[in-house]
């Protein structure tokens, strides 16, 4: 009997740390509810993502979410890992979001940690070293349990004028941070949150529904920071986004439905 109690609790174990909001999803009876706390270290493009994260998480019954931020607008790479060796020297600058990094990372017990390179140097695959394995070291040393996600941000669309600066199509965007966001994800073994997949998806099959801001083009607008809400919350409960019942109202019921089918794949 103590074998096998002692072999449960080395699965269970197992489960937590490779995805921590399925360890639970097929005994409801372990735990009153699955409640992850992630903390994303990005700058708008997460903070799109997570507008409508915890509604929707709230919305799937047994189902709760802890969001912490340490975004910063049109933050990169480089950035974040400058800023986060300068707290180190400078305890009273803090810069993300009203604390140093390394106060966020302490202020809760986390189960996800989210990174992501900022969206114009996204498809530049020379932007993301050393930065990314600084941050990724410094995440491990202060948050040791929490398991690294890799946040695969959205290509622009077809007429953000940006994509005529930088020479490049909206497809040809997709396709250079798909790949850097996968070199990342096999550099440390994590998980992705396919944000720019679900767009990508979602454009080819409907381009007539926009996700895009009409402001920028680049930023997502509420159609798309629903999708990608969906997306993550996929992927971090490990359950189907066709079990939402949280609608924006400025989403109509036919949109929000045919965008969590999209998230659904």
């Amino acid at each position: 009997m103590i074998k096998k109690a002692f072999k449960f609790y080395v699965i269970l174990s197992v489960a937590f740390f490779t995805h921590p909001g399925k360890a639970f999803a097929k005994d409801p009876s372990t735990r009153v509810s699955d409640t992850i706390r992630i903390l994303t270290i990005g700058n708008s493009f997460a903070d799109n993502a997570c507008k409508y994260l915890k509604q929707i998480t709230e919305s799937v019954e047994g189902c709760n979410i802890i969001i912490g931020k340490a975004n910063i607008g049109g933050c990169h790479l480089e950035k974040h890992a400058d800023l986060m060796r300068q707290s180190e020297l400078d305890p009273s600058l803090k810069p993300h979001n009203g604390k140093t990094l390394k106060e966020w990372l302490l202020t809760n017990d986390w189960d996800i940690v989210t990174i992501q390179q900022v969206s114009h140097l996204s498809f530049k695959a020379e932007t993301y070293q050393p930065y990314a394995d600084e941050i990724r070291n410094y995440v491990k040393k202060y948050a040791p349990r929490a398991k690294i996600y890799i946040h695969e941000t959205w290509a622009y669309a077809q007429d953000c004028p940006r994509l005529t600066d930088f020479g490049i199509t909206s497809e040809q965007m997709y396709h250079g941070l798909k790949k850097n966001y996968q070199v990342l994800s096999k550099r440390y073994s994590s998980p992705i949150l396919p944000s720019g997949d679900a767009f990508n998806r979602s454009f080819k099959k409907r381009e007539e529904i926009d996700l895009w801001s009409s402001n920028d083009r680049f930023h997502a607008n509420e159609n798309g920071c629903y999708l990608a809400a969906c997306v993550w919350f996929k992927e971090l409960f490990g359950k189907s986004p066709k079990k939402i019942k949280y609608r924006p109202e400025e989403v109509s019921k036919k949109t929000a439905r045919y965008l969590r089918r999209v998230a659904s794949k």
